[in-house]
C-alpha cells in the first residue's frame, strides 16, 4: 500500500511538473519607430533630402523562444542596410534578445521612399572626420538602439504558441518580371511604374503569384502573422517622401481590421516590380494596395478556418506538442559571392569613378561597390538562415534575389513543406540573379550585381539548408 501511495504521488508530481513547465515555443512581438526627421535625410545618397513623412517607418519582428534557443526575425521599413550598418543593427538587437548576431534575421522591405544605410560607403564618399559620415552613424546608432529597446521591452510578454499554421493566397494583377524578352533575343526593363502601352501589354513573365502567410496561434488566438511576397514594393519614388508604400498600406489595414500583429516580407523580388499596373499614379498605387490588403486577408482568412478555392490554399498546421526537438531549428549557411572585376567593376575604373569631380551617381555606385568589395576581401561571410518550425521552411536571403532562387526553394523541399523566402537581409550585393543575367543583351539589374556569377553557390547553400537530399546542379 504504502508503495502505490508514493507511486501515485510521484506520478501527481511529475504530471503537476509537466503542466507547469515552459512551453516549447514562446513568441513574443515587438516594432520600433525608425522614421528619419525632415530634412537632410541619413541615407548614403539615394535620397539626399526628406521633404514630407507620408507614413511613420517601422522595424516589426518576432522574438522566439525554444528551450536554450532565442531567434529574431525582422522587417524594416528601410530601401536596405548594407555592410557595417547591418552588423550595428543585428548586433543590438541581438544583445537585447540574448541571442548572437547569427540567429537575428533582419530583411528591408525596399520601398524607395526609405533610407539607406551604409556607413562604409559614405566614409569612403566623405572621409573618416567627415561630418556626413558623423551624422550617419549618430542615425544607425538612435535607430538600432531603439529596436533594441523595443525587443527588450517585449521580453516579458512572452506567450506560448500552440500552434503554426502555413496559409497562403494568389495576388492578382500585383505583379510582374522586369525583364521583357523580345524576339531578337534581346530584353526590354519594365520599371516599377510605366506609362508605355508596350510595356504594360506585355505579359506578366515568371512571376510567384503566391502571397504566403505564417500565423503563430496561442490556442486558438492567433497572436502573430507574417506574409511573405516576391516583388519592388514601390508605387512611386524620386520625390522626397517617406513612405511605407504598398506593403506598408496593406499591413496596416490588415492590422486595424483583425487586431493581429502583422509583419509582411519581400520574396526573392530582385527582377519583380508593379509596372504592369502602375502608372505612377495615386489612384494606381491605391489599387495596387488594395489588390495586395485583398491576397494578406484571405491567406489570413484560410488560416483561421475560412473557405478554401482555387486562389487560397491551407498549407500545413504544425501542432508545436508534436514537434520533437530537432525540428524546432535554426541552420545557417555561408553564401560565398566573388567580388567582380570586369568593366565599370576594375581597380582603375573605380578609382576614376571616386574622383571627386564625377558625377555624384558615378561615385555613389563606385563607394558602394568598393564598400561591399572591402568587407568581402577581409574575409566577410554573408549568411543565409533557415528557421525550420516542423514542416514550415523560413528562408532569409541576403540582397535582391532574382525569384528563380525563391521558386528553386520551394520546388527543393519535401513535398509537405511549406517555404517562405525573404530577400532583401545584407544589402551590400545588391542584385544577383542566375548567371545568365551577364550574358543577356538589355536589362538593368546586372549593372548593380555586385557579385561574379553566383547561381550554383544560391542553389547549393538553399539546397544544403532546404533539402539536404536534393544534389546541386539541378538548375531553374
Amino acid at each position: 500500500m504504502a508503495q502505490r501511495i508514493v507511486l501515485m504521488i510521484a506520478t501527481w508530481l511529475m504530471t503537476a511538473a509537466a503542466l507547469g513547465a515552459e512551453p516549447e515555443l514562446q513568441l513574443t512581438t515587438f516594432r520600433a519607430d525608425v522614421t528619419p526627421s525632415i530634412g537632410d535625410g541619413p541615407c548614403v545618397g539615394f535620397m539626399p533630402k526628406i521633404a514630407s513623412v507620408e507614413h511613420p517607418l517601422e522595424l516589426r519582428g518576432i522574438v522566439l523562444r525554444s528551450n536554450e534557443q532565442t531567434f529574431v526575425i525582422a522587417a524594416l521599413d528601410y530601401q536596405g542596410l548594407c555592410n557595417s550598418s547591418d552588423d550595428e543593427f543585428r548586433r543590438r538587437m541581438a544583445e537585447a534578445a540574448g541571442t548572437t548576431p547569427g540567429r537575428v534575421a533582419l530583411q528591408s522591405l525596399h520601398q524607395h521612399t526609405a533610407p539607406v544605410l551604409d556607413a562604409d560607403a559614405v566614409r569612403l564618399l566623405h572621409g573618416d572626420d567627415s561630418e556626413p559620415l558623423r551624422q550617419h552613424l549618430a542615425f544607425t546608432n538612435q535607430m538600432a538602439e531603439r529596436a533594441a529597446k523595443a525587443i527588450r521591452e517585449a521580453l516579458p510578454e512572452m506567450k506560448p504558441v500552440t500552434r503554426i499554421v502555413g496559409s497562403r493566397a494568389k495576388a492578382e494583377r500585383l505583379a510582374s518580371n522586369r525583364r521583357i524578352p523580345q524576339p531578337d533575343g534581346s530584353l526590354l526593363v519594365r520599371g516599377s511604374a510605366t506609362r508605355d502601352p508596350k510595356l504594360q501589354e506585355a505579359p506578366e513573365g515568371l512571376i510567384d503569384p503566391w502571397l504566403r502567410t505564417v500565423t503563430f496561434f496561442e490556442a486558438e488566438r492567433p497572436i502573430a502573422q507574417l506574409h511573405y511576397y516576391a516583388t519592388h514594393p514601390m508605387s512611386f519614388y524620386g520625390d522626397a517622401r517617406i513612405s511605407w508604400d504598398v506593403p506598408g498600406s496593406a499591413r496596416q489595414r490588415l492590422e486595424q481590421e483583425t487586431g493581429v500583429f502583422q509583419i509582411y516580407f519581400n520574396g526573392c523580388g530582385g527582377n519583380i516590380g508593379m509596372g504592369k499596373y502602375n502608372d505612377a499614379t495615386r489612384a494606381a498605387r491605391e489599387q495596387l494596395t488594395d489588390r495586395m490588403f485583398d491576397a494578406m486577408r484571405r491567406s489570413t482568412r484560410v488560416a483561421t478556418g475560412g473557405a478554401v478555392s482555387e486562389t487560397e490554399k491551407l498549407d500545413t498546421s504544425v501542432a508545436v506538442q508534436s514537434l520533437k526537438p530537432a525540428e524546432i531549428a535554426w541552420d545557417q549557411a555561408d553564401l560565398r559571392f566573388t567580388v567582380r572585376d570586369d568593366g565599370p567593376f576594375a581597380a582603375a575604373a573605380l578609382r576614376e569613378q571616386l574622383q571627386p569631380g564625377r558625377p555624384f551617381n558615378d561615385r555613389l555606385k563606385a563607394a558602394m561597390f568598393s564598400a561591399w568589395a572591402n568587407r568581402l576581401n577581409a574575409g566577410h561571410r554573408v549568411i543565409v538562415s533557415r528557421l525550420k518550425l516542423g514542416t514550415l521552411h523560413l528562408v532569409h536571403l541576403p540582397g535582391e534575389p532574382f525569384v528563380e532562387f525563391q521558386l528553386l526553394a520551394q520546388r527543393s523541399a519535401a513535398t509537405d513543406s511549406f517555404v517562405c523566402v525573404a530577400g532583401y537581409g545584407e544589402c551590400g550585393v545588391w542584385y544577383f540573379g542566375p548567371d545568365s543575367i551577364f550574358r543577356d543583351r538589355g536589362g538593368y539589374e546586372q549593372t548593380w550585381s555586385f557579385t561574379q556569377p553566383c547561381q550554383m553557390a544560391v542553389e547549393t547553400v538553399l539546397n544544403q539548408l532546404v533539402s539536404p537530399q536534393r544534389p546541386a546542379g539541378s538548375g531553374f
